[in-house]
């Protein structure tokens, strides 16, 4: 009776090295540990085995299975994989750095993870097993798949890995645009540039690089027992400005040693949609108040001719007790903002209570404005700026 050979299929299969069943079966693996782990271990089992056991089995499997794939070269030659890995500290080094200023700026406070040894030994293994399994799959998918590909294939797989980590409790429980502002803020943007980083550090010197940087990064942030308490807006500043520098550093070095003479060139284009970001994020972040200035259109002309209809004022958010007489101020009336000068100050410090008026009005405001109600105080004014919103809205 006649039977089908397994064992010749898998062995025909494994000599087959350019077979598009190598990278479907890893991409079905990853994705399908990336929902166990989420949907199932967790939420489902709990526990010491659903949390840390059984996740980290599942990743050591996936990290042995890596082996059993077909061999890939990476981009940089032998002689450089010491470099790379040297540029690897280099960029742990520069993430410290930046740990430290945001702890200056914000302070620092303990760290919430667990310190004893039992705590730490759970972390090493737990953290120690999906880095080496997302690390090597990383390096295995982008130079098999994008080794003559770089500028396409660094970011398509960066970005695969980044949604890869996000994590899916905290994202499917988010409510409302500050939630998801501060989302996007500490998951989002450094998570992606974090990957980019990891995923160029794989393309020029294989996973050993990648597991140098982001197993550093995160030892820092589960074995530190203290950490930086800043808010949302500076920890999403600096978590991105910092794997961009490496990045910027890392190509320009490895370009230099490796004689390539249109580096300086190659790397302002291939960096500049990250400058491009970066000013995206501090444009956005201005417009919506995060560092106490935000922009406010002009819709009257209650203050000719030293703010006309169409202009945009940006606004300092300050407590009332610092306005002084002659300050523009912004207040609430109603449903609206306005914006007025103060032309009278009463009260004693604590107890103070404004007259404001605009400037082209012949009259003062008839209520007066208390110091805890002032929002803030007009600092410069871009003429004409705004028409174009009042446009938009229909004004």
């Amino acid at each position: 009776m006649g039977g089908i050979n397994i064992s010749g299929i898998g062995v025909k299969l494994l000599e087959d090295r350019k077979s598009i069943s190598y990278p479907l079966i890893l991409l079905f693996l990853i994705i399908a540990a990336f929902l166990m782990d989420n949907l199932v271990f967790g939420p489902r089992v709990g526990g010491l085995s659903g949390n840390y056991i059984y996740p980290s089995l599942m990743w050591l499997l996936l990290f042995a299975f890596t082996f059993y794939l077909p061999g890939v070269k990476n981009a940089g030659s032998l002689r450089s994989k010491r470099l790379v890995r040297w540029l690897a500290l280099l960029c742990v080094f520069i993430g410290l750095l930046f740990i430290m200023v945001q702890g200056f700026m914000g302070g620092f406070g303990q760290s919430p993870y667990d310190h004893s040894l039992v705590g730490i030994t759970i972390n090493i293994l737990t953290l120690g097993s999906s880095l080496l399994a997302v690390e090597f799959t990383r390096s295995w998918l982008l130079n098999r798949f994008f080794a003559k590909r770089p500028r396409l294939g660094i970011p398509v797989v960066a970005l695969f890995y980044m949604i890869y980590s996000l994590p899916l409790n905290k994202l499917t429980n988010l409510h409302g645009a500050k939630a998801m502002t501060e989302f996007l803020g500490t998951n989002i943007f450094p998570g992606l540039v974090q990957n980019l980083l990891a995923t160029l550090l794989a393309f020029l010197g294989g996973p050993i690089p990648a597991v140098i940087y982001r197993g550093s990064m995160l030892a820092v942030e589960r074995l530190s027992p203290v950490l930086p308490q800043s808010n949302w807006a500076i920890t999403t500043l600096l978590g991105t400005l910092a794997p961009i520098i490496g990045m910027i550093l890392v190509y320009q070095i490895y370009n230099e040693e490796a004689g390539h003479t249109r580096a300086s060139h190659q790397g302002g284009s291939m960096f500049s949609p990250f400058f491009t970001s970066i000013a995206c994020i501090l444009i956005i972040w201005f417009c919506v108040g995060v560092f106490s200035y935000s922009p406010r259109v002009i819709v009257s002309g209650s203050m000719v001719p030293v703010m006309n209809i169409g202009d945009i004022v940006v606004v300092h958010k300050i407590p009332g007790s610092q306005a002084r007489l002659g300050d523009i101020v912004m207040f609430q009336i109603g449903s609206m903002k306005v914006t007025h000068r103060i032309v009278r100050v009463e009260g004693e410090a604590g107890q103070r209570y404004f007259t404001t008026k605009g400037d082209a009005n012949s009259n003062p405001e008839g209520d007066l404005l208390y110091e805890k109600n002032v929002l803030g105080k007009v600092v410069m004014v871009i003429p004409q700026l705004g028409k174009l919103t009042l446009l938009l809205r229909g004004s």
